[in-house]
């Protein structure tokens, strides 16, 4: 059965390593691989980066997750484009991967912090992103919340934030309500109390794939308990420094403290 690629959880090798991920792709020839999922918050190298978009344009089907959060550009991601410039990029991203249907918008992670004592979330961001959505017939959009990880607190300490109590159901609620007047299908990224979803879903993948090839629908191996996803090939890894400098990160964030940030 062919692979399916994804690229990556781990890092964003689109952002940060598009001509390390061409060559990675040269690994594994298209008549070998189903699908080739990509994870980005800054895609603009999926359009201007013409030795990377050739490459991904070999293989059947390309499925992006579009990571946008109402963040960019702030102090939690300094080093991300802000929303309405990535909002921009969703016609030539439907064109690139051939269909809406082949594009998830992540709007994740959902923060609920105090800077400086005073209260701060990126829900209010959410209707504006959704409605984009809808604009463009992108149907499915993908949330989960913060992670206390404790590499987290270093980063938040010297910057005077802290974590504050919030209602997760009532912001779940929030959420769906947005999703539902606007015939969006909301995943949620392993929250418990929430249905279970898929980021890597091989019945998905299969049934857009455009000649109709089936891949595995074998659960993915390594992955947290309350994760859906299916078997896939990560090909990044860790180490490899993520370009966006996301204080709440879990893997290898770049520091950008000098960045320009609100």
């Amino acid at each position: 059965m062919k692979l399916v690629l994804s690229a990556s959880r781990r890092t964003d090798l689109v952002a940060g390593y598009p001509n390390q991920l061409v060559e990675i792709l040269k690994k594994y020839p298209p008549e070998q691989v189903h699908s080739v999922v990509l994870w980005t918050k800054k895609a603009g190298n999926l359009i201007h980066h013409r030795a990377l978009r050739e490459s991904l344009l070999q293989y059947d089907q390309l499925f992006l997750h579009f990571s946008i959060t109402g963040m960019g550009g702030t102090l939690f991601e300094p080093g991300i484009p802000r929303t309405a410039e990535s909002l921009s990029l969703l016609p030539a991203l439907i064109q690139l991967t051939g269909s809406p249907e082949r594009i998830s918008i992540r709007f994740d992670p959902i923060v609920n912090v105090k800077v400086k004592g005073k209260r701060y979330t990126n829900l209010e961001a959410f209707p504006e992103i959704a409605q984009a959505a809808q604009r463009h017939s992108i149907r499915r959009i993908t949330t989960s919340w913060m992670s206390s990880y404790k590499k987290l607190f270093p980063r938040l300490g010297p910057r005077d934030i802290e974590l504050m109590e919030f209602d997760w159901r009532s912001q779940a609620d929030q959420i769906l309500h947005e999703c539902s007047k606007r015939s969006l299908q909301l995943n949620a990224c392993c929250v418990e109390g929430l249905a279970v979803s898929r980021c890597i879903d091989g019945p998905l993948l299969s049934a857009l794939h455009p000649r109709g090839e089936k891949c595995s629908l074998a659960k993915a191996s390594g992955q947290r308990p309350l994760c859906g996803c299916t078997a896939s090939k990560d090909i990044g890894w860790y180490s490899m420094v993520c370009p966006g400098g996301c204080l709440y990160c879990y893997a290898n964030p770049a520091d950008l403290t000098t960045h320009n940030r609100d």
